[in-house]
């Protein structure tokens, strides 16, 4: 039984890190500015994401962080997702993110 849930949460959890890549292109890809820009807006929003997680966040991080410094990182990383939800109008999108990312996180703790 705990095998199974925290394969779930494992999984739950690399489907939150995906949403925030997704999120961040989403927002680029919507604002309102002439189409190179979006695109541009959307490619940084994504590779600033993807550098962050790979030195920072990732299994295999360059520079892995531990206690306080990885939960600050968690929840600015996943908090932001749920910002750029709620800021292009997507609140119970955002609301629900943000409870995924809870039940997550409790779980881990647990196990």
């Amino acid at each position: 039984m705990t095998e199974a849930l925290r394969l779930a949460d494992d999984l739950l959890a690399f489907l939150l890190e995906l949403a925030v890549y997704a999120v961040a292109v989403r927002f680029g890809l919507t604002r309102r500015v002439a189409r190179p820009g979006r695109w541009a807006l959307a490619l940084v929003l994504l590779v600033g994401y993807v550098v962050v997680w790979a030195v920072f966040g990732a299994p295999g991080a360059t520079v892995p962080l531990h206690g306080v410094a990885r939960a600050a990182l968690d929840l600015v990383w996943f908090g932001s997702a749920a910002v750029l939800l709620w800021a292009m109008s997507l609140r119970r999108t955002a609301v629900v993110f943000v409870v995924a990312y809870l039940l997550t996180t409790v779980v881990h703790l647990m196990l």
